[in-house]
């Protein structure tokens, strides 16, 4: 795992959200993962380029066991639905996030979520092997 990941959350909050987010970042850096990107507000804030590099921020065993028992989404949500990737103005947001992805090297995606969330990921995954691209798409329940 010697690209970098990212990581979001979107849609409503629950009292473990933030658990499945430090379990997304721990097994991460156990793989060695390079950097670890958090996405601020979900897919939308991804496509305004609003990410924060998660290594900068839990820098210690304490920080992880906080954001655990943090209540609300650590790195906000959104609930931004991705639009049919099969016409030309879904294609530019697919087209757009791609190469935010690409800018930050990432190889591997989670997104964490429900129902709405597993959808935005099935479309990345989608579009994903349609360019083919080597990202790997994970959705991670909340």
């Amino acid at each position: 795992m010697a690209k970098n990941a990212i990581v979001g959350q979107s849609g409503g909050p629950t009292s473990v959200i933030n658990s499945s987010l430090a379990g997304v970042y721990e097994s991460c850096k156990r793989r060695g993962a390079g950097k670890v990107y958090g996405m601020m507000h979900g897919v939308a804030g991804l496509l305004e380029r609003r990410v924060c590099v998660l290594d900068d921020k839990l820098k210690s065993a304490m920080d992880i066991e906080l954001l655990k028992r943090t209540p609300s989404s650590y790195l906000g949500s959104c609930r931004y639905k991705l639009p049919d990737w099969h016409t030309a103005e879904g294609e530019a947001v697919y087209q757009k996030l791609f190469e935010i992805l690409s800018e930050l090297d990432i190889g591997y995606f989670f997104y964490i979520g429900g129902n709405d969330s597993m959808d935005t990921i099935g479309k990345l995954a989608d579009y994903g092997a349609h360019i083919g691209s080597d990202i790997r798409f994970m959705g991670v329940p909340k």
